[in-house]
């Protein structure tokens, strides 16, 4: 069974496949008509409005156009209040709708703030098109450490009446996918329950490795599929979102694996379709709301020849049961002075790359921590000023990787000090500190000193601290200066000034002379266009006529799949043809509507489907089909055009 993100309504992948290519082909040719950069819209939200001092929000920045290109980060210099532990993390997302294109991009920042009381974000810029946008300020109230903030959906209980740190769920309690149980053996999990009249044998459950956790701390949420029927297609209703959480997708394999399980004395098939590592941002009672699923499973059906032409389905709606995470905030107490917010187990390494070099030529200093936790919201550890180098930014790298269902990777600083003085140096120890959640204590790894030995400069100079530069040094420059030379040759006369000349008046009037040519050629084509619509249409019955024919010469045993592909072109392109669009785009609900439109009756429409969707199923049905039921099936698309004619006529 494979994942999808759209439910379709039994389509066979033939329909998915034409849909697509007409919407690449529209956009090409440019049918599809983009929105102007005027209309893009920016805004900034937070997933919490209230936190305790110590805890952590996201800013999402998000920004909607019909063309969007490039679009570089928000420039968040002017958050003050803040400071950013993360981000910024990237997504986007594209629809198509009516021939109109629509593109969103977000930019997911996580904030810890530097004081308590009510702090402003301030409005933020993203550039797109040359015009720059700014979203609205936003507000987050800090209040000082007790777990007196309201979480996201209010009400949260102070952290003090939960039980001991110790008896939190580890992080390793949560095997991998092949070790862990059913969702009946998960603790604490509620299943949800199926709607009235829906098919029983079916259930879509959520649930997480543990349910108390600190702010930082991974918790994997996992979601289960089980049935008993056999499902056509799935998909979900809404993106899925996780407020007061930072929030990182587990991979799952592109086809989904299924392994058999047992529900007291029933027997299920198991699917796994979404597994995360969440990460609170804030301490208090976080909630994971529930995803709705929307499932096309296979109904049975009573008629055996309603089971034999046609693929009886049913769509059912399943919806997890919300899930809540108690998060306690960190401990205040023995809390060291260094510490920037890392929650995990980490190690940390600093090296360089050589130990001996001349006064002005580079060493590279690496800094790497590496470790189980989330490394997005680890700042870099404190390198030690040193007055003898002069020393660069770092250039920041990461990458991570699951270890089970555990998020583990490594972040690294690469430094560049340039040596100003000769003499024997050290590069002092760099200290991190993080908060190991499963011993609930702060540990502090420090690295070891590293000494570098200073020769003089090549030419033996001694350096110059970078500040000061003598006498001799501006005369040894003036070697590789050449005087200027004052020789008159070589000058033009500019006497003549271009906006006089007659190329001049030919370039101001061509943008007149192309906007007018623009003009005309624009008319014609919407009347072209016009007429051609207009001839489409009276042509429909004839081209479709034209289709059954040759569906009759293909009339045979042996070429059943080609016979029905004619009858349900014939169909779908003589309803395109009366309605000026493309056969490719129209899925049974567009149908629907556009025969509608026009008054065609319930019982044209209702043969109608029925005589596309006996093509769709003997095209793919394992046998062939015989003489009588294409003869069948011919005539009955013929009455079907007659009857649809009359009414579209009419």
């Amino acid at each position: 069974m494979r994942r999808t993100s759209k439910l379709y309504r039994g389509r066979p992948a033939g329909r998915v496949v034409l849909l697509s290519f007409a919407v690449l082909t529209v956009a090409a040719l440019g049918g599809v008509v983009p929105a102007r950069a005027q209309d893009a819209s920016v805004r900034a939200q937070v997933d919490r409005s209230r936190i305790d001092e110590g805890g952590q929000v996201v800013l999402t920045v998000e920004i909607s156009a019909g063309n969007l290109g490039d679009v570089a980060p928000p420039d968040v210099s002017g958050i003050v209040d803040f400071d950013i532990v993360g981000g910024p993390m990237t997504s986007s997302r594209f629809q198509w709708v009516n021939g109109r294109t629509s593109a969103t991009k977000s930019f997911a920042y996580v904030l810890r703030p530097r004081k308590t009381g009510t702090l402003a974000i301030p409005p933020l810029g993203l550039l797109v098109g040359g015009k720059t946008y700014r979203t609205g300020s936003v507000d987050v109230e800090v209040y000082p450490g007790g777990g007196t903030a309201v979480g996201p959906r209010g009400g949260s209980p102070r952290l003090g009446q939960r039980g001991d740190p110790g008896q939190m769920g580890g992080p390793g309690q949560m095997g991998g996918p092949g070790q862990m149980g059913g969702p009946g053996q998960m603790g604490g999990q509620q299943r949800a329950q199926p709607p009235p009249g829906a098919v029983p044998q079916v259930t879509v459950v959520a649930d997480v490795d543990s349910r108390t956790a600190y702010i930082g701390q991974q918790v994997t949420l996992r979601v289960v599929l089980d049935t008993q029927t056999e499902i056509l297609n799935l998909g979900m209703k809404d993106t899925p979102t996780f407020p007061g959480f930072w929030a990182e997708e587990i991979k799952l394999p592109e086809n989904l694996e299924m392994r058999r399980v047992q529900r007291g004395t029933d027997v299920y098939n198991e699917y796994t379709l979404m597994k995360r590592a969440l990460f609170p941002t804030g301490s208090g009672a976080l909630t994971i709301p529930g995803m709705t699923y929307q499932i096309q499973v296979r109904r049975r059906s009573q008629d055996p020849i309603e089971s034999f032409f046609f693929t009886p389905t049913e769509t059912i709606t399943r919806r997890t049961e919300p899930i809540t995470i108690h998060v306690q905030p960190l401990p205040a107490a023995s809390r060291p002075p260094d510490f920037s917010g890392a929650v995990g187990n980490f190690s940390l390494n600093v090296s360089a790359d050589r130990r001996e070099t001349r006064v002005n030529d580079a060493i590279g200093v690496k800094v790497k921590v590496t470790g189980e936790g989330n490394l997005s919201a680890v700042s870099s550890p404190p390198l030690t000023e040193l007055s003898d180098f002069k020393r660069y930014a770092p250039k920041v790298s990461s990458s991570s990787t699951l270890v089970g269902d555990r998020l583990r990777g490594e972040k690294s600083w690469d430094y560049v000090l340039i040596p100003l003085a000769p003499g024997s140096q050290t590069i002092p120890p760099v200290n991190f500190s993080f908060f190991d959640p499963r011993a609930a204590v702060y540990r502090t790894v420090s690295s070891a000193a590293i000494p570098i030995q200073v020769a003089r400069g090549a030419d033996g100079s001694a350096g110059t601290g970078g500040a000061i530069v003598t006498q001799s040094d501006v005369r040894q420059l003036r070697k590789d200066i050449h005087f200027i030379k004052q020789a008159p040759d070589g000058l033009a006369d500019r006497s003549r000034l271009f906006y006089r000349a007659p190329l001049f008046t030919v370039l101001l009037l061509l943008p007149v002379v192309g906007d007018l040519g623009l003009f005309i050629f624009t008319r014609r084509r919407e009347a072209r266009q016009a007429n051609a619509r207009r001839r489409r249409e009276r042509r429909a019955r004839s081209q479709a006529r034209r289709r059954l024919k040759e569906a009759r010469r293909r009339m045979s045993p042996s070429t059943s799949r080609a016979f029905y592909a004619e009858v349900a072109r014939a169909l779908t392109e003589y309803v395109a043809a009366k309605f000026d669009t493309s056969a490719a785009g129209l899925t049974h609900d567009r149908i629907e509507e556009l025969l509608s439109s026009r008054g065609a009756s319930d019982e044209v429409r209702r043969e109608f489907h029925r005589c596309l969707e006996a093509c769709d199923y003997a095209r793919f049905a394992p046998t062939s089909s015989g003489d009588e039921q294409m003869r069948r099936t011919l005539l009955a698309a013929e009455e079907i055009l007659v009857r649809l004619e009359r009414s579209l006529t009419s």
